[in-house]
């Protein structure tokens, strides 16, 4: 677990995109933004919740550079603010390093990997790796040593990729300043822990009040297996009705080319 540091009273956010990313990934980013005195002023809230604030810049980084656009899931795109050289995002100008996951089959450029490694050396900077940005981190060496987390489904992969870390079947887990989380959406549960551990209290319970987000346990419901079996059976389910609908699709199919071979006073082969 990590250790209990200070609160702070502003926080400096980067958003590393790899793209591709998946959009669900870097969602967490929102509950930064919710921190400040922007929006909670907007929310109309009353005086001693808005003293609670702090300010926090966000910068969204890729190795495409500023003014440009990074591909998301969803036919989606974010518009990117600094590039891997820009000074506002050097090691020791950031407090805190998103990184949301990219395709698993995908090995970064090394300039990112350095990117990585070098705000590791510096010793400054939070990692939140959120689902497939394991993969990244892993080959820049980040999760050597360290206790962590992945998505459920991929850890077998992970583990067999990464053999210098420690994997664990969490929702989320810390292990000094890295933190890291199983798929998707338990980056939210990551994000609420950490904030808790970053910020003060009381700001942390408000915006993950009212975000709905953080109230899930840090271990899962279920354990693995079952929900290795539960997939499984999907699979089997997907495999029966997806029989079906071919047969289906293949009759109707046949039929259209007998009618359109009548119409053309042809014989049907």
């Amino acid at each position: 677990m990590s250790e209990q540091s200070p609160k702070t009273t502003s926080l400096r956010v980067g958003v590393l995109l790899i793209p591709p990313v998946q959009l669900l990934d870097a969602s967490p980013i929102d509950l930064f933004g919710m921190l400040t005195p922007t929006y909670l002023q907007s929310c109309g809230l009353p005086q001693p919740l808005l003293n609670l604030a702090i300010d926090v810049s966000i910068h969204y980084i890729s190795a495409s550079g500023p003014d440009t656009h990074a591909p998301m899931t969803s036919s989606a795109t974010l518009p990117v603010t600094d590039g891997l050289d820009s000074p506002a995002v050097q090691p020791g100008n950031l407090d805190t390093l998103l990184i949301p996951g990219p395709d698993p089959n995908l090995v970064p450029d090394q300039a990112v990997l350095d990117f990585i490694r070098a705000h590791r050396n510096a010793a400054a900077t939070d990692f939140l790796v959120i689902c497939t940005g394991n993969f990244p981190a892993g080959y820049a060496g980040l999760l050597d040593g360290k206790r962590v987390t992945g998505p459920r489904g991929l850890l077998p992969k992970l583990k067999e990729k990464f053999p210098a870390a420690e994997f664990v079947d969490r929702r989320w887990e810390s292990d000094g300043r890295l933190w890291s989380c199983g798929g998707i959406t338990n980056g939210l549960d990551l994000t609420a822990a950490y904030l808790h551990h970053k910020v003060q209290k009381e700001l942390a319970d408000l915006v993950c009040a009212m975000a709905e987000v953080g109230d899930r346990p840090q271990e899962y419901d279920s354990s693995r297996t079952s929900s290795t079996l539960w997939f499984v059976w999907l699979i089997i389910k997907s495999l029966v009705k997806g029989g079906n609908k071919g047969k289906s699709s293949g009759s109707s199919t046949s039929t259209t080319g007998l009618n359109t071979d009548k119409r053309q006073g042809k014989k049907a082969v």
